[in-house]
């Protein structure tokens, strides 16, 4: 498996704590005060994961991802779907 190939792995992984927090930490019968925490760590760790693949995948897909997902161009892309 190659660094790219695993930092993908990586980036995509770290969407199931951001998952966990939506969908499992309101039902986990804990106190508040608790889910907090636990919200705080996941998040936490969704980040540094997302951030780490990015390093692994390199530069250039970097660089892809980010003008993909840019804000102008999924405006642009909403602007003609209504017209």
């Amino acid at each position: 498996m190659s660094l790219k190939n695993l930092g993908l792995l990586i980036i995509f992984g770290s969407f199931l704590p951001w998952a966990a927090i939506i969908f499992v930490v309101p039902f986990i019968q804990i106190d508040l005060a608790q889910k907090a925490v636990l919200v705080t760590i996941l998040a936490v760790v969704a980040e540094v994961l997302f951030w780490l693949g990015l390093v692994l995948v390199g530069k250039e897909l970097a660089t892809k991802y980010r003008r993909y997902f840019s804000f102008s161009r999924i405006w642009k892309s909403l602007k003609k779907l209504l017209r």
